[in-house]
């Protein structure tokens, strides 16, 4: 007769109703501190703060790491709008850009793919900005953010390569739609100038097909 050993039987185990709670669990903690750092200031933040805004106890929020590692997870699913491991190249409305069938479609459905997340997570960018101005550790992150936001520009405009104007280099084009894509900037308009989403997107629209396309 075989013996299983203790430490096989339990990663033979899983619990799929353990882990549903725990990422239940995680995305409650995950939408408080997005909250408090977007209320309160990710500095005046305390996890005990965040306990509070989830119904938890602070040893569970601690449980999910540091506050900083909760503001870049937070940041991270602010982005994509879920928790799930898929790579961005990946997700249906990256595709759906990356597919479109001329280089004028594609820069509509970065618009209109843009304004889906915008609403979601441009409070928590801002958040994420201010944040890093006082925070070594988030100064760093939000450094690496900003180049996998130029690395993700740069694979739309791959796809406008066919019908960039003359002159203009993939480079040169992702460096445009990351600076039109800049959620500073589209903050400045939309709550500094009173500009609506949509009139940003119709504007971000037009202004890429002037300065981009052939």
């Amino acid at each position: 007769m075989t013996v299983a050993k203790r430490g096989d039987a339990a990663k033979r185990y899983r619990s799929p109703l353990r882990e549903e709670q725990a990422r239940r669990t995680r995305a409650s903690v995950l939408d408080a501190a997005a909250a408090c750092f977007v209320d309160t200031g990710y500095a005046t933040t305390t996890m005990k703060d965040i306990a509070a805004r989830a119904g938890v106890s602070a040893e569970t929020v601690y449980a999910q790491g540091s506050k900083a590692s909760l503001l870049l997870a937070a940041v991270d699913r602010v982005l994509v709008g879920d928790d799930e491991p898929v790579p961005v190249r990946e997700r249906p409305g990256t595709q759906a850009v990356l597919d479109a069938p001329d280089a004028r479609a594609a820069v509509h459905r970065l618009r209109d793919l843009a304004l889906a997340g915008l609403p979601r997570a441009l409070p928590v960018l801002r958040a994420f900005q201010r944040a890093e101005g006082g925070d070594a550790e988030i100064a760093a992150a939000y450094a690496t953010y900003e180049e996998r936001r130029l690395a993700d520009m740069r694979q739309f405009a791959e796809a406008l390569a066919p019908d960039l104007r003359p002159g203009v280099t993939v480079a040169e084009a992702a460096d445009v739609l990351w600076a039109l894509l800049d959620p500073a900037a589209v903050h400045r308009l939309v709550e500094g100038r009173g500009w609506t989403l949509h009139r940003w997107g119709d504007w971000f629209a037009d202004t890429a097909e002037r300065l981009l396309l052939r």
